[in-house]
C-alpha cells in the first residue's frame, strides 16, 4: 500500500509540473510577443530618419484630438532640433512651425516635397503653417543642419507604412493586424512543446487509473 501511495504522489507531483510547464510556455509566448511589439514601438525611427535626432527618444507626441499643433524650430539646449521632433496628428490638423531664434537660421523641408517654408530664418516669433489633409508619415528636416541631426516626422492619422505619404511605400508599422499574426506565430512556434506536455500528462492520467492502468499491474505483479 505504501508503495502504490508513493507512487501516486510521485504522478500527481509529476502532472503539476508538466501542467505549470505547458501553462508557462504558453505565457511566456504571448508575453514575448507584447514586449517585442512595444520595444519596436517605442524605438520606432521610422525607416530610419530618426536615428540620430536631436531632441527625439523614440516616443511621438500623442496630438491627435487637437486642431492646431505647435512645433519648435530651433529647440534644444543649441538649437540644433524640433520640438517635438515627432508628432501624431489628425487629418486636417493646422501644424505650425515657429522659430525661436536658437541656432542660427533655420528652414523647414519635407522629404517628399509637401512642403517647404523656403530660405533660411533666424527671426524668433516666424511662423509656417500647414494643414495635412493626407494620411501618411510626413518627413522634415532644416536645410543646413540636417547633418546635424535637426530632422523630424509628423505621422498624421493611422498610416499603414511608415515610410511616406500619398501611397509611397515605406518600413513596416506594427498595426494590430501585424501585432496578431506576430502572436499567431510565436504560438506556432510553441503549439509542438505544449501538445508535447499535454501529451505526457494524457499518458500519465491513463497510467495511473485505479484497476486498469499498466503501473498498478506492474505493482501486483512485483507483489
Amino acid at each position: 500500500m505504501s508503495t502504490n501511495d508513493t507512487t501516486g504522489d510521485s504522478k500527481r507531483s509529476r502532472r503539476g509540473f508538466l501542467r505549470a510547464t505547458a501553462t508557462g510556455a504558453t505565457v511566456a509566448g504571448l508575453g514575448a510577443t507584447a514586449t517585442g511589439t512595444a520595444a519596436a514601438q517605442d524605438d520606432n525611427t521610422f525607416d530610419g530618419w530618426m536615428e540620430g535626432a536631436n531632441n527625439y527618444d523614440g516616443s511621438v507626441a500623442d496630438e491627435t484630438g487637437t486642431d492646431a499643433v505647435t512645433i519648435e524650430v530651433g529647440a534644444g539646449d543649441n538649437g540644433l532640433a524640433f520640438g517635438p521632433a515627432a508628432v501624431q496628428v489628425d487629418p486636417g490638423t493646422t501644424i505650425t512651425w515657429e522659430w525661436t531664434g536658437e541656432g542660427g537660421a533655420h528652414n523647414v523641408v519635407e522629404d517628399g516635397g509637401a512642403f517647404d517654408s523656403g530660405e533660411t530664418i533666424q527671426e524668433a516669433g516666424t511662423t509656417f503653417e500647414q494643414t495635412l489633409e493626407e494620411e501618411g508619415v510626413y518627413k522634415y528636416y532644416c536645410n543646413p543642419h540636417q547633418s546635424a541631426g535637426m530632422v523630424g516626422v509628423v505621422v498624421v492619422g493611422e498610416p499603414e507604412t511608415g515610410g511616406g505619404h500619398g501611397g509611397e511605400e515605406g518600413g513596416i508599422v506594427l498595426t494590430p493586424e501585424l501585432q496578431a499574426m506576430g502572436a499567431a506565430i510565436v504560438l506556432g512556434v510553441l503549439s509542438p512543446i505544449v501538445f508535447a506536455i499535454l501529451l505526457a500528462l494524457n499518458r500519465d492520467d491513463i497510467d495511473g487509473r485505479d484497476g486498469t492502468g499498466r503501473a498498478d499491474a506492474d505493482l501486483k505483479r512485483i507483489e
